[in-house]
């Protein structure tokens, strides 16, 4: 066996001795004894989908702030350029 094995395997035994016997019974039974209803479903997806749009929401400002700040950059360096020409003549 690789020594990752080894290891693997060391901990699966660890975890399996600090778990009380019927552990996995017992949480199999309680996640079957809650179950979601439909306006416990529908409320779960009305906030990840207010989640995701606060989330794209201040992506696309932050986007947008930084693409703003290069573009004015950009056209002062153009302005500032155009007006030494000017003043060359």
């Amino acid at each position: 066996m690789k020594p990752e094995t080894d290891a693997w395997f060391a901990l699966n035994e660890h975890a399996a001795r600090l778990l009380r016997p019927g552990f996995a019974e017992r949480t199999l039974r309680a996640a079957r004894a809650v179950a979601p209803t439909f306006a416990s479903q529908c409320l779960l997806s009305a906030a990840t989908a207010t989640v995701c749009l606060v989330v794209i929401f201040f992506v696309h400002a932050r986007v947008t702030a930084d693409e703003t700040a290069r573009n004015l950059a950009g056209w002062e360096q153009i302005a500032a350029e155009t007006e030494q020409l000017s003043l060359l003549r």
